[in-house]
């Protein structure tokens, strides 16, 4: 019972190193750009505050929403979520001004707004032409991102998650198991040493009485 315990808690484990490998990659990588399938596999996942946090991020991510997600994130990773606000920003509109991308990318003044329209080029997403005079930039999309599709997909991964919780449940369903068995385990080891104690402390008790026994039938056989 104590091993079934244990192959789970390190199947568990095994999971979620795994699983912060993916998200860390993927926040990071120049080349992956929907994060809706990710997570639809962290929302499969057992509740916990690791989970939370990286529903957290990876719904921030999905909603490329930077100006809405407040925990904190690397360099690289924040400034690809900027990126990703601009490419939704640029699937409604292949027009921005300046204003509009400081409001939704979390970046203020000129420089930062053309720092990040750089960055985007030099990932190879996107290509724009910059009116710095009226302060508006007209860009093109290289990696075909739009906001409906992956409203789209992410619905339909839904589904495909919602179809897996039978699973997670199963899953936990054998670990509760398996706990309650090894609480009653060491509830009947606990319960077995106090006999073991109590037989000894009777034992100790009789001898005494054995040894003034056996010395009265000496004396009478005399």
């Amino acid at each position: 019972d104590t091993g079934e315990f244990q192959t789970f808690q390190h199947y568990f484990k095994r999971i979620n190193l795994r699983m912060e490998e993916r998200i860390e990659a993927a926040l990071t990588s120049d080349n992956c750009y929907t994060f809706s399938d990710l997570l639809a596999q962290v929302r499969t996942l057992p509740p916990s505050p690791t989970a939370d946090r990286w529903i957290a991020v990876l719904s921030a991510f999905s909603d490329a929403r930077y100006r809405t997600f407040n925990p904190p994130l690397s360099r690289v990773a924040r400034e690809k979520l900027q990126t990703l606000s601009l490419l939704r920003l640029s699937s409604d509109s292949t027009a921005l001004t300046y204003g509009q991308i400081e409001g939704e990318c979390g970046v203020s003044g000129d420089r930062e707004v053309e720092a990040l329209l750089i960055r985007s080029i030099q990932r190879g997403v996107l290509t724009c032409r910059i009116d710095q005079v009226n302060r508006r930039v007209f860009l093109h999309q290289k990696v075909g991102y739009t906001s409906a599709g992956c409203g789209e997909l992410l619905e339909r991964l839904h589904q495909w998650a919602e179809g897996n919780g039978n699973v997670m449940a199963s899953i936990r369903d054998h670990i509760s198991t398996a706990t309650d068995k090894l609480s009653s385990a060491k509830a009947e080891k606990e319960e077995f040493k106090k006999s073991v104690e109590t037989a000894r402390a009777s034992l100790k008790k009789e001898k005494p009485q054995r040894e003034v026994s056996s010395s009265n039938i000496r004396k009478r056989l005399a």
